[in-house]
């Protein structure tokens, strides 16, 4: 699955099928073999580049701090909205009841003033909680800006030009890759693979026992 996009490319499947025999798709399959490992060859050629520039320190002592993201509790506002409308249709229900009975003079009078209360303390609730997890988001942006201003030096090290620099080239020559004939064999691809080659022996050293050192591969590929 590492592979995916760059074997439907490479096997044409974005524009045309497979061929219907089985001899033909093997032969198509095989095909693309020597390619892919020469993209995955060139993939791994990128220049290290300080990770601060894309990963946060795991060791820095700010993420001691566990904080709890703040939410709102829809569920518990839900249960009690519901309960509210359900004490008022009650009452709507035996409003004559309440409204010309003697005895529930007091119930009468004491229903709104109530109710009243218990919706000012549901909406206090929820106006409260809403505004701790706006705090709470403003608080991230604002330190993701810091984090930005505190580690955009690293943008103009070497290390992270010459991986721009690097990727760029991916980039143009990886527009240059193309299949250039429908027989089912490798020299389908002739002109791409001498571009590839190319483009690693631009950025190795035949020379080394080891010219691809992993310590000098990029972590952000």
């Amino acid at each position: 699955m590492d592979y995916y996009f760059t074997t439907i490319t490479l096997l044409g499947l974005r524009d045309q099928n497979l061929p219907p025999f089985k001899d033909a798709r093997m032969r198509r399959y095989k095909s693309i073999q020597k390619m892919v490992d020469l993209l995955d060859t060139a993939s791994k050629l990128a220049p290290k580049i300080p990770s601060q520039a894309f990963f946060l320190d795991p060791n820095d002592p700010e993420w001691d701090d566990d904080m709890v993201y703040p939410t709102i509790q829809y569920n518990k506002f839900i249960w009690q909205g519901l309960a509210f409308g359900a004490n008022l249709f009650i009452y709507a229900y035996n409003y004559n009841t309440f409204t010309f009975n003697r005895r529930l003079r007091t119930l009468r009078y004491f229903f709104p003033v109530v109710h009243v209360l218990l919706f000012q303390y549901v909406y206090w609730d929820y106006k409260t909680q809403l505004l701790k997890v706006n705090l709470f988001d403003e608080y991230v942006q604002l330190r993701a800006r810091e984090l930005v201003e505190q580690n955009e030096y690293l943008l103009e090290h070497e290390d992270f030009k010459r991986f721009i620099w690097w990727f760029e080239d991916f980039k143009e020559t990886l527009a240059k890759v193309h299949r250039q004939a429908n027989n089912h064999e490798a020299s389908d691809f002739k002109d791409s693979e001498l571009v590839l080659q190319d483009f690693i022996k631009r950025y190795t050293n035949p020379a080394l026992n080891y010219p691809l050192l992993h310590k000098e591969r990029s972590s952000f590929l």
